[in-house]
């Protein structure tokens, strides 16, 4: 992607990203994004399948095509592994730079009738009526931008309560009053120790 599209999405509003550029010497080739729903529970992470897909009628020549997607608000990447191969790095993608880009940056060029996808893992952390992320596609040539930007929907339900998010739940809740109980114990030993040497103290007198 050139400097100048790159800079229009650092530009954008977040949840939104812009595709810009034509490269004369790759045939013209119409993408669209391709997007899932976000669906589960407050608290889960899904696997949502984002990308872009070729309509025709070219094939890339040596150009490179990408797609941004930027999450949408309530909600966190927390991997996109790299398939097919052996590579451990937690993102195929580019992930956001600063606090002013938020989107994640992946390259793709899908040939002519075919599509690329790549699995986002996203976790719900809490439901935010109508939020809504983004795929914006850039192909090198694209002579139909209009369709270059789809939403990302989210249906989020709400937490099981037996969920981490519970307070009753919460693991560091948990070990907080664990380390007090281990703290505490001594003293209610020792208490219960001089209740029961009382008697005798007062037997002996």
């Amino acid at each position: 992607m050139s400097l100048a599209a790159l800079g229009a999405l650092g530009s954008a509003h977040p949840g939104t990203a812009l595709a810009a550029g034509l490269s004369p010497s790759s045939p013209a080739a119409d993408y669209a994004p391709v997007t899932e729903t976000v669906k589960g529970r407050v608290g889960d992470t899904v696997v949502v399948r984002l990308g872009v897909t070729n309509l025709g009628p070219g094939s890339p020549a040596g150009d490179t095509g990408s797609f941004a997607v930027v999450p949408p608000p309530g909600t966190t990447v927390t991997s996109i592994p790299w398939e097919g191969d052996d590579d451990d790095r937690k993102y195929s993608c580019r992930p956001p730079q600063d606090e002013d880009n938020h989107f994640f940056l992946c390259d793709s060029s899908p040939s002519a009738g075919s599509s690329f996808t790549i699995g986002f893992h996203i976790r719900i952390d809490k439901r935010i009526p109508g939020a809504k992320g983004s795929v914006t596609a850039y192909g090198p040539n694209d002579p139909v931008p209009g369709n270059d930007r789809a939403a990302i929907p989210v249906e989020a339900a709400p937490a099981p309560l037996w969920r981490w998010q519970n307070p009753l739940w919460n693991w560091h809740r948990w070990a907080l009053a664990a380390g007090g109980l281990a703290l505490l114990a001594p003293v209610g030993w020792f208490v219960r120790r001089r209740r029961q040497d009382r008697p005798r103290i007062s037997t002996l007198r």
